[in-house]
């Protein structure tokens, strides 16, 4: 079922004509004074401080009835220049600081995905004008680095860890897991993306991956690959888990309730298709395909390369001058892995 986009109540469809975004009068109104409030904000840079308080202390005229129907009519130039001072809620603009924006946005994120935040969004949720978030935050871009940071520096990986290479990466990996899980719209800010969130926290299991393996003979570069590599393959593997997050919110099923659901299409579909492998897919072949047993199946295999690249590594820098694994040599050396 849809939601209102202001207070997330659930909206009846409509009838005829486009379905409707709001749940009453005063959210379309408390919407409309958000927009007006953010295309302001790039005014209120471009004017200087100075201007904006001018604005602000401006002709200001509102005529707000309909209490009980909560119904609100402003002035549209008057909302463009207010920046309330105090909500409902009795949040002043002297309790707002940055830690309370971002977490704010990392709640609402949890409880409506990532796509669900917004500068205007997160000002609705702390009842303040959002022009105020600005003086914390300087975009939503900035948002999005901190909201990571700020979850990954919950969950720090431990020093000295424990012993062994495979040891310290498995569980780099398996803390990592655990955060896409507890906060699955994560992997979308973070995947599959060559320009990652300047996130301090999320940079240390980066370094403390790439510790995990100094000493080991690979050379930085090598050492580097393997860390984002770990990574890379934790934001894909996490991705179905935002996905599922964002289908049990629309459809109020679980992904067997919907894989039930489907079955007699499934069945209709395997009976005119040859597909003689997918015909076999049953039980244990859907318990295999969780999201769980895909992460535990590929972090071994990934970690099975990483051992025998070491191997190689080693073996290489064991070997004689002029033996076949010399690189010198032409042989199998580091540089040609």
């Amino acid at each position: 079922m849809p939601t209102c986009e202001m207070c997330g109540r659930t909206l009846r469809l409509a009838v005829r004509g486009r379905p409707p975004r709001y749940c009453s009068r005063a959210c379309r109104a408390r919407a409309y004074r958000m927009r007006v409030a953010d295309r302001s904000a790039t005014d209120t840079r471009a004017v200087g401080r100075a201007e904006v308080q001018a604005d602000v202390q401006g002709d200001v005229r509102a005529d707000v009835q309909g209490d009980v129907q909560g119904e609100v009519r402003a002035d549209p130039r008057a909302d463009a220049r207010r920046m309330p001072e105090s909500t409902e809620t009795g949040l002043s603009e002297g309790t707002l600081d940055q830690p309370l924006i971002v977490r704010t946005a990392i709640e609402l994120a949890d409880r409506d995905g990532v796509a669900a935040v917004s500068m205007r969004r997160v000002a609705t949720e702390l009842g303040v004008g959002v022009m105020s978030l600005y003086r914390y935050v300087a975009s939503r871009e900035e948002l999005n680095d901190l909201m990571v940071d700020t979850v990954f520096g919950e969950r720090p990986l431990p020093e000295p860890g424990p012993d062994g290479w495979r040891a310290k990466l498995e569980l780099s990996a398996r803390e990592e897991w655990a955060l896409y899980r507890d906060h699955p719209w994560v992997s979308h800010l973070v995947a599959v993306t060559t320009r990652p969130p300047i996130a301090p926290s999320l940079m240390a299991y980066t370094d403390w991956r790439m510790r995990a393996l100094d000493g080991h003979r690979l050379d930085f570069a090598t050492m580097v690959q393997i860390a984002i590599m770990i990574g890379t393959y934790l934001q894909s593997a996490a991705m179905p888990l935002a996905h599922e997050a964002q289908a049990a919110r629309a459809t109020r099923h679980t992904r067997q309730q919907w894989a039930d659901a489907r079955q007699d299409a499934l069945h209709r579909t395997l009976r005119t298709a040859h597909l003689p492998m997918v015909s076999e897919f049953g039980t244990e072949a859907f318990q295999a395909s969780e999201p769980e047993n895909i992460f535990e199946f590929g972090l071994q295999r990934m970690l099975d390369g990483v051992a025998t690249l070491l191997d190689a590594a080693r073996a290489a820098g064991d070997a004689p001058a002029g033996s076949p694994a010399d690189p010198s040599d032409g042989g199998s050396g580091i540089d040609e892995i």
